[in-house]
């Protein structure tokens, strides 16, 4: 992958009156303090990429020794006057000694650059970073992915319910019709204790048998009373008096 190199030292590069497109490649940004003459005081880089992308800004080196030397980065408000410094009005990030940044990325598809030194004879800094376009990934845009599988969660969930409970009610159903259209006779059980016995095998007797080879004596009485066995004499008529 082959970068475009840019120095900030660069009197030419710093009076550029558009945009540099950044390509997929990116950009090697190099600034590095030597007090020559044709040094800038100000030297504003101004970038740009696509619509859906944003640009970040990858410091490989960063090192400033004298405090009057600061490095900044703008959003500046569309559309841009290259006549004119960016306004701090648009300031995004400020960088100065002592720092040790690491990455920084634009929340839209521009991005300014500015190397800013007090004195022209500064020496005390050396810096290099990288200028490259990534999709753009908002917080906003995380938030919006997560509701959306959220919704589709809970969509899916009540349907699987609706189908859980039309199964059990048809179910039920089929269960039911099935019990009306059928009848079972039902079988008298036998009744359980004595009285259930009893109706299984009739009356038993109160007393055992009598042996039929015993003969009859006149004590014994029937259950009519106590009257003897034997037929009465016959009737004789009571002879009249003389």
């Amino acid at each position: 992958m082959q970068l475009y190199h840019m120095f900030m030292d660069s009197y030419g590069t710093c009076q550029q009156t558009s945009f540099f497109h950044v390509p997929e490649e990116g950009y090697l940004v190099h600034a590095k303090g030597s007090g020559q003459i044709y040094q800038t005081l100000r030297c504003s880089l101004r970038f740009r990429t696509q619509v859906d992308k944003q640009l970040c800004v990858k410091f490989n080196s960063f090192r400033i020794d004298d405090c009057s030397v600061h490095f900044k980065v703008f959003q500046e408000n569309q559309p841009v006057n290259f006549g004119r410094q960016p306004s701090e009005d648009c300031l995004y990030r400020h960088y100065g000694c002592q720092d040790s940044p690491q990455t920084v990325c634009s929340t839209d598809s521009y991005l300014t650059l500015q190397l800013h030194k007090e004195r022209i004879e500064a020496q005390g800094y050396s810096l290099q970073l990288t200028v490259e376009p990534k999709v753009i990934q908002t917080v906003f845009s995380d938030e919006i992915i997560m509701s959306l599988w959220f919704i589709v969660g809970v969509i899916v969930a009540v349907v699987v319910v609706i189908v859980v409970l039309a199964v059990v009610i048809v179910i039920c159903c089929r269960k039911d019709r099935h019990h009306g259209r059928v009848f079972k006779q039902k079988k008298n059980k036998p009744r359980s204790g004595g009285q259930g016995r009893l109706l299984e095998a009739g009356p038993e007797p109160s007393a055992p048998p009598l042996d039929p080879g015993l003969e009859m004596h006149q004590h014994i009485v029937t259950s009519y009373g106590q009257f003897p066995n034997e037929p009465p004499p016959p009737y004789e008529p009571k002879p009249e008096p003389v």
